[in-house]
């Protein structure tokens, strides 16, 4: 009989073990896995949702998910690597908001030497809702996409309000008297209009256009806003656009659904173009029920840790107990 005894209390302290870990992974919203198949919901919300905070209280609200990125090895430059990008989907029934989050270890912001890259972020669409789904590197011929590319070297020009001189970046050196330092003929990009090039950007996202390989284009209008935020070695990065905009563009409306994948790229890995980490397409779901706060949501992170270290102490008890209490039964 000391047999099946000994199982029970095995098997009592296993299932106290699963349930603290349950109910600690549920206080601090995480999944220990996700389906390439999970729908982001995007649901409403009652309380503003600030642009300038992508840590902001109100996308506790949010039902995040885990999505897989990896490598780029389509086409040339291929690069990148696996990543896991947790996304997040709010809208105020006039503008769609999302965050997406990943680690990184290191801050990017500037490219302003030579072998300088940016850490960067994009979100991308299919341009029209479709039975087929357009490829999620860059669309098809037939099917563009819409994407949405933000990079922190541009939210860094725009902080410190101009982007950074040579002098700046190398402050001991000679500098030459440049006559026509200020022509536009010198600076062929934005003498030519690319708006990835202007100087006088108010946003650090792009709104861009792309029915391929090699066509990515500038779209005439810059409709996007957003924030990133690096902290505790995580990039979190907040997009926002109305949900209907006049012109060629992903449209959105409450109660229906679109498609919707991710890209990063890490400047200390000098990923830049197509040497980027991606996701395939993911279900958006623009919700018209109200984002609800999720109970323990306000727990900090300490405490979070206090819950687990109770949890793993409990388990372990019941299991010590169990061993100690069967050999004097069986006495």
């Amino acid at each position: 009989m000391a047999l099946p005894r000994r199982l029970n209390w095995l098997t009592a302290a296993a299932a106290a073990a699963a349930l603290i870990v349950a109910v600690v992974l549920t206080v601090a919203d995480r999944r220990l896995a996700a389906s390439q198949t999970v729908t982001l919901v995007a649901g409403r919300s009652e309380e503003a949702v600030p642009l300038d905070d992508p840590s902001a209280g109100v996308w506790k609200r949010s039902v995040p998910i885990e999505v897989p990125l990896s490598a780029q090895l389509m086409v040339p430059s291929m690069g990148g690597g696996a990543h896991t990008v947790t996304a997040r989907a709010l809208h105020d029934g006039q503008r769609l908001y999302i965050r997406l989050e990943w680690s990184d270890g290191t801050r990017n912001t500037t490219t302003d030497r030579i072998l300088d890259f940016t850490d960067a972020a994009a979100i991308e669409y299919p341009v029209t809702a479709a039975a087929q789904v357009p490829s999620f590197c860059m669309g098809n011929p037939d099917a563009q996409v819409n994407i949405w590319q933000w990079k922190a070297s541009w939210q860094a020009n725009i902080e410190r309000g101009v982007p950074a001189d040579i002098e700046d970046v190398h402050p001991n050196m000679q500098v030459d008297l440049y006559p026509f330092e200020d022509e536009d003929v010198f600076y062929p990009p934005r003498a030519a209009g690319n708006v990835a090039a202007r100087i006088d950007r108010t946003s650090p996202v792009d709104n861009l256009l792309a029915s391929s390989f090699g066509t990515l284009t500038p779209a005439p209008d810059q409709i996007v806003q957003g924030t990133g935020e690096w902290r505790d070695g995580k990039w979190r990065v907040v997009f926002a656009r109305d949900l209907t905009m006049t012109g060629d563009y992903a449209q959105f409306a409450e109660g229906q659904q679109a498609n919707i994948a991710f890209a990063v790229w890490d400047g200390a890995r000098q990923e830049r173009d197509g040497m980027k980490s991606v996701s395939q397409f993911v279900t958006l779901d623009v919700s018209s029920e109200i984002a609800q706060a999720k109970a323990g949501a306000g727990f900090s992170r300490g405490e979070i840790g206090l819950f687990a270290v109770a949890g793993l102490v409990v388990a372990l008890g019941l299991l010590l107990a169990g061993l100690l209490y069967l050999p004097r039964r069986q006495a």
